[in-house]
């Protein structure tokens, strides 16, 4: 009777410390796993920034922001989301994911919205510390859409727009300038042309986009 107690108690010993061999064996294999993908040049982490009014053309710029006040007034809203990064050779993939607020005006009327917006870049290097990007823009409109949120209304009511711009890496922060747009009737014609399927066109007004990023 007391050998078979024993055999019992061992058995339980022996499949307790299987067991938790197991986590250990999963969590060793997640760490490396992670590690891997960190050493190929993947990284994630958190984006901000603020929208302002702009007419998206790049000779303009210096002459529509001149004063910090001017700047202030063009500013007409925020964004806040998450980001990847993985870099490819000299090139590197960088899907977001944001949530967006801002102000449109109608005859003098202001009225705010929010929306989901899921950027997708190609960048290049143009020097150690400075990038560029450019990259299409999926957008869903949430203060229109709010009583019917679903999976199936994201994929039939999202736009698609275009988004370029400047990067400066510091380390895990990160500082950029973006202007996005919608794509014109010339684009979308050759689009068309070339039998590109890009869904609805968005033809929203360019803003200009001061944000940051930060790698964990």
């Amino acid at each position: 009777m007391i050998n078979i107690k024993f055999q019992s108690v061992g058995i339980k010993l022996a499949s307790n410390l299987y067991n938790n061999m197991k986590k250990i064996y999963f969590l060793l294999f997640v760490s490396f796993a992670i590690s891997s993908i960190q050493s190929q040049g993947f990284e994630y982490g958190i984006v901000g920034g603020i929208n302002l009014s702009s007419s998206g053309n790049l000779t303009k710029l210096t002459s529509e922001l001149t004063s910090f006040d001017q700047a202030k007034n063009a500013v007409n809203g925020f964004n806040l989301g998450l980001y990847g990064q993985l870099k490819i050779a000299m090139l590197y993939l960088r899907p977001e994911l944001h949530f967006s607020k801002f102000e449109t005006s109608y005859d003098a009327l202001s009225v705010g919205k929010t929306r989901i917006e899921a950027p997708v870049s190609v960048g290049f290097k143009l020097l150690p510390l400075i990038s560029a990007f450019a990259g299409p823009t999926y957008r869903y409109d949430l203060s229109e859409n709010t009583d019917s949120f679903t999976v199936e209304s994201v994929q039939g009511e999202s736009t698609l727009g275009l988004h370029f711009g400047a990067r400066v890496h510091l380390g895990k922060l990160g500082l950029e300038a973006r202007i996005e747009r919608g794509i014109t009737d010339n684009e979308a014609q050759i689009l068309s042309d070339k039998n590109v399927n890009i869904g609805v066109i968005d033809e929203r007004a360019p803003l200009l986009s001061l944000g940051f990023s930060y790698a964990f």
